[in-house]
């Protein structure tokens, strides 16, 4: 269900749609008042003769409304690139009259503007749906950028904003198909904003719909991507959508039907995806009475969530419809349906078929010498077509041949992962059982030694703490992982309390050995009497012999006299500590700036005193506590910290620290920690 192809299926009918709908969307709306009554009459005229199929007729009276700049070049080749596809199929002309059109660049109107833009969008769609991803992202960045200027047009401006968002959904189509998974987040979220704005400026139905066809291809891509908490934001978003449109007198039965079969295949796909297998269940059945789920790529969505679901008899019975789909859309087999045809081969396969799943790869395998020829055919045509139009025949040779060569390899790597995975799976299948037993028994003894590191480096701080009368001293360390990369400790000589807390770059093993040696060198070299910047630059020289991995640790580290107050400290690259009293009841003390300890080498650190801290509780914490996050990403923030130590009566330093772990817990709502998190408080009277 979550492949990386299930996009494809949607794209391959929206290309379509693009270019068929192109005529109509070339002309018509966001006109001035001047050319208002001519541009409905030219809508007018061709409607009529597109809708009668008189292509010739129609093209012709694009000519001449054009000569006579009733309409705007741009339109006028939007328009004959669809008359170009319904009337010849010739999707390679259709693609050579955009791209012609596109890389004019003569406006002289802000009509003129506006309906480049719009050509631009509908050629990236045609890019898009070719599989040209390369192509497509060198197109979209300037597009993007100039978009982004013309979206506050008097005029104009909801149009651009329209298209800046279409550009947003293809450039972050592209990004997922490159496997940019980051890049891929962070377009999801922009255009997921801006839908969000689009939608308060207008309500309307059509505007709704492309949100929740937006929305739709975001909760999918996550889907894909198995992240289900990135996911759950847009799939709630789009099951509250629709669910409003669904119950609005406004909306056609069309769209009623649509919206239902949105929000019921994402939320199937979710709930599965959690676990909650008879929600989802519900949902896919809920999908299935839609009219969308018997049309288009519908029986294959419900084929793709049965295959997912383990229920592999139903999905084989399903997957024969994939050659009517392939009828009904006018497609011969090609490279971008061979993912399809894996899954009816897994299902027929894994449902115990062996013999239909031999037909589905006979099927397939009979079909690769045809499907490379006809690329072939369909490279030079497209070759031949931009010779005479554009006349550069070197550079366009050079070009399609790279071209033909890359699709010819794709198909090969096709052909071999197809053999290899009807193979691998033969062969595996009687080896999986004890593969599981070795795995689960190494994954054991994996966790059992991490739950051994875990207890050396529990036991490396200090769990109990001096008792000692006018000292109130306590400190705890979490792990985000088995094993982290934060520390603490202290070495009491006399009436001098030598105290650090430090946080290691990085998490896990290496941060955990790392935290090691600066424990150990912070306390051998506290043991020695020495001041804490002394120790800082020892620490520093240590660490940075043989640290090939540039690894650093950010530490406070105090020297506290008990008798007067007086405390002595450096100050290492970490989070200023949070000092009470004052006028405002604590804030974060002030400190001059030192290097964290590792990553310079021959570094002289500096210090700082305070004359007496006495009746003043000082706070130390790592970024673990204010960088703390709930499902929404949004920290714990500074200003939070300062606001709970601030306002409320603490009768001890344990009492400070078990209250702020709790206020995070609260805080996270169940997140995973993100950071190691270290808390010390330290008060003298």
């Amino acid at each position: 269900m979550y492949k990386d192809y299930s996009i494809t299926r949607n794209l391959m009918a929206v290309v379509a749609a693009v270019v068929m709908c192109a005529m109509l969307s070339a002309c018509g709306g966001g006109i001035g008042k001047a050319s208002k009554d001519v541009m409905s009459r030219n809508d007018s005229i061709i409607y009529a003769l597109y809708a009668k199929g008189e292509y010739d007729r129609a093209e012709a009276a694009i000519d001449s409304m054009e000569q006579l700049g009733e309409i705007p070049a741009w339109s006028a080749a939007s328009v004959r690139a669809g008359i170009c596809y319904n009337r010849e199929y010739d999707m390679v002309k259709a693609t050579v009259i955009l791209k012609e059109s596109v890389a004019r660049q003569d406006m002289k109107t802000s009509l003129d503007s506006m309906r480049y833009a719009e050509c631009l969008v509908k050629y990236g769609y045609i890019i898009l749906g070719q599989n040209k991803m390369e192509e497509l992202l060198r197109m979209l960045m300037p597009t993007i950028d100039q978009l982004k200027q013309q979206v506050n047009h008097p005029e104009y401006g909801k149009r651009y904003t329209q298209d800046l968002l279409k550009c947003y959904d293809q450039l972050m189509c592209a990004q997922y198909f490159l496997g940019m998974k980051e890049d891929t987040k962070k377009t999801c979220e922009e255009l997921f904003q801006g839908d969000m704005e689009l939608m308060r400026q207008d309500g309307s139905s059509q505007v709704k719909l492309q949100i929740a066809v937006d929305l739709d291809h975001m909760a999918e891509i996550f889907l894909t991507y198995k992240d289900y908490a990135g996911a759950e934001k847009y799939v709630r978003c789009l099951d509250s959508l629709a669910n409003e449109m669904i119950k609005s007198p406004d909306t056609n039965e069309t769209y009623k039907d649509e919206f239902t079969a949105m929000r019921t295949m994402r939320l199937a796909n979710y709930e599965l995806g959690i676990g909650h297998r008879a929600e989802a269940d519900k949902h896919i059945a809920e999908y299935r009475k839609t009219n969308c789920s018997k049309k288009a790529g519908g029986p294959l969505e419900v084929a793709g969530y049965l295959l997912e679901a383990g229920r592999y008899a139903e999905a084989a019975d399903i997957f024969p419809y994939l050659y009517k789909y392939m009828a009904d859309v006018g497609t011969d087999f090609d490279f971008n349906l061979t993912p399809q045809f894996c899954e009816m081969f897994k299902a027929n396969y894994l449902a115990g078929r062996r013999d239909s799943a031999l037909t589905v790869a006979k099927y397939v395998f009979d079909r690769l010498d045809s499907v490379v020829t006809a690329d072939r055919q369909s490279n030079a045509t497209e070759m031949a077509t931009v010779y005479e139009t554009q006349k550069k025949d070197a550079e366009i040779a050079k070009q399609q041949i790279e071209l033909t060569q890359q699709r010819v390899l794709g198909l090969i790597i096709a052909i071999v992962l197809l053999t290899m995975f009807f193979v691998i799976y033969t062969m595996f299948r009687r080896r999986a059982a004890r593969r599981m037993a070795e795995m689960k028994a190494a994954q054991e003894r994996i966790e059992s030694e991490l739950r051994i590191a875990r207890d050396i480096q529990m036991s490396m701080v200090p769990s109990v703490f001096p008792e000692r009368e006018g000292l109130d001293m306590f400190a705890q360390m979490t792990p985000a992982k088995e094993v982290g990369g934060d520390m603490y400790g202290y070495v009491l000589l006399g009436d001098k309390l030598y105290f650090a807390v430090g946080d290691v770059s990085g998490k896990g093993v290496p941060a955990s050995l790392f935290m090691a040696q600066a424990t150990r060198l912070f306390r051998t070299l506290a043991a020695q009497g020495m001041m804490p910047a002394e120790i800082c630059t020892r620490m520093n020289n240590a660490l940075n012999e043989d640290n090939e991995q540039g690894m650093f640790v950010t530490m406070f580290l105090g020297l506290l006299d008990l008798q007067t107050g007086h405390l002595n400290f450096c100050n290492a690259g970490h989070n200023p500590p949070i000092i009470g009293g004052g006028d405002n009841q604590g804030d974060f003390l002030e400190m001059q700036a030192n290097a964290p300890i590792g990553l310079f080498p021959d570094l002289e650190y500096e210090g700082e005193e305070i004359d007496s801290v006495k009746g003043r509780a000082l706070f130390i914490y790592t970024d673990g506590l204010n960088e703390a996050e709930n499902p929404q990403q949004e920290q714990f923030g500074d200003e939070r910290l300062l606001s709970i130590l601030r306002n409320n009566h603490f009768d001890s330093s344990q009492q400070v620290i078990e209250s702020l772990k709790a206020e995070i817990e609260n805080h996270r709502k169940g997140a995973e920690p993100n950071d190691d998190l270290t808390m010390m408080c330290i008060r003298v009277n």
